[in-house]
């Protein structure tokens, strides 16, 4: 026996077809709308505006020539208004720096923030001395290829 055709099945497969499309595409367009917004409206630029930056470039690490290299890699990527005053061991030879620190003399958080910016070393202990010719001093530990290549 052969079934009667029924139209109204026909009709209600498309309908629920077309419903679960629009569905999807309201769904999407909610999303790109609500969730996803542009990074700048989130992304706040902070301009840091340094006269001068004194630095000392330590090396804690012991492979030979790191300070030097550093200093070299600063000096080559044309950081504005940052003197490297002295690059050396630390001083006793005690090489056991396991990550780079920077070491604050003076009390300047922006130039703090810039230096931390331009070298992306985040991990800093306070020493301030008020005698210190430099503001920071960076000692190397043995991940400063990390953060100098």
């Amino acid at each position: 026996m052969r079934k009667p055709e029924n139209n109204l099945f026909r009709i209600d497969k498309r309908a629920s077809l077309i419903g679960i499309t629009a569905l999807l595409l309201i769904s999407v367009a909610s999303y790109f709308m609500f969730f996803n917004k542009k990074i700048s409206e989130n992304v706040e630029v902070e301009i840091i505006e340094v006269t001068s930056l004194k630095l000392s470039i330590l090396n804690g690490c012991g492979v030979k020539g790191a300070a030097s290299e550093v200093k070299d890699n600063l000096i080559n990527s044309n950081f504005k208004n940052v003197d490297i005053i002295s690059w050396e061991n630390v001083k006793s030879n005690k090489f056991i720096y396991g990550k780079s620190i920077i070491v604050v003399k003076r009390k300047d958080e922006n130039k703090l923030k810039y230096l931390m910016k331009i070298t992306g070393i985040s991990r800093r202990i306070y020493a301030f001395d008020e005698n210190a010719i430099e503001d920071f001093q960076i000692i190397l530990g043995r991940d400063y290829r990390t953060y100098f290549k």
